[in-house]
Parts: C-alpha cells; structure tokens; sequence
C-alpha cells in the first residue's frame, strides 16, 4: 500500500524511494486503525510512503529478511493465548539487524512493564498504548521515527566501495577499475570522481545482500562490461548493476544481458564512465546472502 504526497524532493533527487512502514499486528481492527493513523499523518517535508501489514510473527520474520523498513510499528502480544512475547523475538530482531529501523512497540496495560524494558534495553524509539489509543502520539512518532531512521541509514549506508570491491584492497581495485574504463584521464582525484559515482547510483537501495559465489564486481574480458549482482531490501527484489566505457556502453546493452527491468543509470562524464542498475527476473532471493 502506498499513499503519496506532493514533494520538490522528489524532484531534487529522482532516484528518492519511499519511506517504508511496516505494521505487525494480528488483530485486523487494530491493523486497520494503525494504518488510519499513519496515513493521517502529514509528514514534513512531503515524501511517498510504502506500507505493509502482517498479521502473524513468521510473515514479518520472513518479511524483515527481504525487505528493508525505516520504521516498524510491532504489537508485542501477537497471539493472545500465547505467553511467549512473540512481538519482543521482532522488535529484538530488528535491533540487531542494525539497518537503522526505528521500532515503535504496541501495547496493552497488561504489557506496558515490559514495553518500558524495551525503551531501556532493546534500543525502540517508544511505545503505544491500545488501551488509551493517542493518534497525535502515533504522528509524532511516525514523524521523528522516519527522520530518526533516515539519518541512521545514511549514516549506515554511506559508501558502496566495501561491497562493490569483494574483499579486494581498496586501493588496487580502484586503480583496476580506473584503468580498465578510464585510463587516460589526468583528472584531480579520479578515485574520488569514481567513489561518488557509485554512491550516488545505488543511493537509496542499501542494505544489499550479496550473490553467492560472486565476490565483488567483474569485469566480463568479451564485452569489457563490468557486473555485479545484489538483493536489495529497499526494492525487495535482486539488482545487477554493470557499467562500462560510455562510447560503448547503452542502456539497451545492459537490457540485452537478460535483464527484466531498468532501475536507473548514470554517466560520469569525466571519467567516460556509464553505468546501469536493471532488475532482473532472477536468481531468487534465496541465492543471496543474509547478513
């Protein structure tokens, strides 16, 4: 579900995806009215919001897997005639998957004692209570739980050189890749020009899991096209993201390599650098990586 507003931001920056918000409740009247208030609230400044509902802890487990959220709002008694907290193992699990989710626990009075270990312990940006339901309370915090996880995920997701390089020194794997697209430039810091690329282009599509078997990007010697492939939570899907020369390189060859769609591409032109991010049909999530 997605509802959308009007935003210059997106404008600024096309490549912008939603915020996304997960809601975890096995209660469809309190779904329900959970997704009324969030949809309620005006978000400043204006962005799109993506939201999934789930209504039992295996759905979200397997969901979180997958998909990446920047807030999570988490009924922590799931089943009613369990004793076992089964909101807590995903409130926790989202902690420790450390991609900058703000998690908002949802309560009865029953629970509020552990809802306030949560605050203390757990790292979640705060609590609700269905018993005394407060719609203010829930906009503020889908207001400061957004900000708060944006600024964590840039924090988080500052650079792509890690992944793109697979393991290889920093400095030589650069100088490679440079040489292998780029090598008569005479520009001022053509590293520098390079790790910007590659940022910018897969800005927003963190965390990203990689394929198994594939250590980093390669360069393909028949087609001196370069290619790496990754899950990304922000899309849910896999991406595979080649670049090459752009007086050879088009985004129909990169729609040619059996990709199923076209994310987004980009050229440096200093640097004579294009390069492409598609979606392809497969491999499935399960040929990726979990971190």
């Amino acid at each position: 579900m997605r509802f959308n507003y009007a935003s210059q931001n997106e404008e600024d920056n096309p490549h912008m995806l939603p915020d996304r918000i997960l809601v975890v409740d096995d209660d469809p009247s309190w779904q329900e009215l959970l997704t009324e208030s969030i949809q309620a609230t005006e978000l400043i400044p204006p962005r799109e919001v993506a939201l999934r509902v789930v209504g039992s802890h295996e759905a979200a487990d397997d969901l979180l897997d997958r998909q990446h959220f920047h807030l999570a709002f988490v009924d922590l008694r799931l089943k009613e005639d369990v004793r076992e907290l089964t909101g807590k193992k995903l409130a926790q699990k989202i902690v420790e998957q450390d991609e900058g989710t703000s998690v908002v626990i949802a309560t009865g009075h029953a629970d509020v004692s552990t809802a306030i270990t949560a605050l203390r312990e757990w790292n979640v940006l705060d609590f609700v209570l269905k018993d005394e339901w407060d719609p203010n309370k829930v906009a503020y915090l889908v207001q400061a739980g957004l900000a708060q996880a944006r600024l964590a995920y840039c924090s988080r997701y500052e650079s792509s050189l890690d992944l793109l390089r697979g393991g290889q020194d920093l400095y030589s794997w650069t100088a490679w890749l440079l040489n292998a697209f780029a090598p008569a430039n005479e520009l001022d810091r053509p590293d520098r020009r390079l790790a910007d690329f590659l940022n910018k282009l897969l800005d927003g599509l963190y965390p990203l899991l990689p394929l198994q078997g594939e250590a980093g990007i390669r360069l393909e010697p028949a087609t001196r096209i370069a290619t790496v492939h990754f899950w990304s939570k922000a899309l849910g899907e896999p991406i595979a993201l080649c670049m090459g020369r752009t007086r050879t390189f088009t985004c129909d060859i990169a729609a040619n390599l059996g990709f199923n769609r076209l994310e987004r591409a980009a050229e440096e032109p200093a640097l004579g650098i294009s390069a492409a991010i598609s979606v392809p049909a497969v491999p499935p999530f399960d040929a990726f990586l979990l971190r």
